[in-house]
């Protein structure tokens, strides 16, 4: 009896074990979650303001990866997802960089306002009128 188990059990658990290495099988990590989430950090940041250019083709480039993943092209939609990545991480930047603009100019304001109260010499080298 345990012979004839051990002939039947043999044969199933092979045949159990190629089914499950014909599955569906995990699509190849192509960085579209990745891209994801630096476009979203771009947005948080405040890129549709201070980069919309970038901003724009870094989602184009992300729609673009998503449809070369769902035509199975991964190669294509990791080059699209490195390529958005790179687009919204230059936003992040040219954000920053608008964001610190904005902050000089503002100080630059106040020091001028701050120099004309006190009837301080300007930058021009003449006096500034109280």
């Amino acid at each position: 009896m345990t012979l004839t188990r051990s002939k039947i059990h043999r044969p199933v658990v092979l045949f159990c074990l190629i089914l499950a290495g014909c599955g569906p099988s995990k699509p190849p990590d192509t960085g579209l979650q990745d891209a994801e989430r630096q476009l979203r950090a771009a947005r948080d940041a405040g890129a549709s303001t201070y980069a919309p250019l970038e901003l724009r083709s870094a989602e184009e480039r992300l729609s673009s990866g998503r449809a070369a993943a769902d035509q199975h092209d991964y190669a294509d939609a990791a080059r699209f997802a490195e390529e958005s990545q790179a687009n919204s991480e230059l936003a992040v930047v040219k954000t920053r960089l608008g964001k610190t603009r904005e902050r000089v100019e503002a100080r630059v304001r106040d020091n001028e306002r701050l120099r004309q109260e006190l009837g301080i010499a300007t930058a021009d080298g003449g006096a500034a009128q109280p």
